[in-house]
């Protein structure tokens, strides 16, 4: 039991992420397409989060910047040693809920509330690397700015990959 809850904690280091980053980066296609197949097999529910954006409006530039963003958080946690149980399509909606829930209640906060609102979450906590990470890339890439009704499923969708991942249970 006590390993169990020690194996639950880990996670993915800031160094394990950069050469996550770099990894993917030096990617060319193919190789990306042999990740995809791999996140097919393992965590086919998250691929398919990122997958399903068009149908919502998504552009497939912005799902081509989140697959990149899923990528690079499944070599990140390759590269940390763990492996994840499946995401199942209700943990991911349970996820999802909950983040929601967090943005309802930190709309009303003042900014300094807000950020240690946001500091609260769980993947604050177990996975602040892989969520900076992802926020940076979404901002960059600009998702934060974007005005149409549909800008906001690539957003929740990125976030939603790094609390599934804080929360999943860990094999080994």
């Amino acid at each position: 039991m006590k390993n169990k809850s020690k194996a639950n904690a880990l996670s993915v280091s800031a160094a394990h992420l950069t050469t996550a980053i770099k990894a993917a980066a030096a990617m060319d296609i193919k190789e990306k397409e042999q990740v995809c197949d791999t996140l097919y097999a393992e965590q086919p529910n998250l691929l398919a989060s990122v997958l399903t954006l068009p149908s919502l409006g998504v552009s497939m530039e912005t799902v081509d910047v989140l697959l990149n963003i899923l990528i690079v958080l499944h070599l990140a946690v390759e590269k940390s040693g763990q492996a994840l149980v499946v995401v199942s399509e209700q943990e991911q909606e349970r996820q999802l809920q909950h983040f929601a829930a967090t943005v309802r209640f930190a709309d009303d906060l003042d900014e300094q509330s807000f950020v240690q609102s946001i500091q609260q979450t769980t993947a604050y906590k177990k996975e602040k690397f892989l969520l900076a990470y992802v926020i940076d890339t979404m901002q960059r890439a600009g998702f934060v700015h974007d005005p149409a009704e549909s800008a906001k499923y690539p957003m929740m969708a990125g976030i939603n990959l790094v609390n599934c991942i804080a929360t999943a249970k860990r094999i080994n």
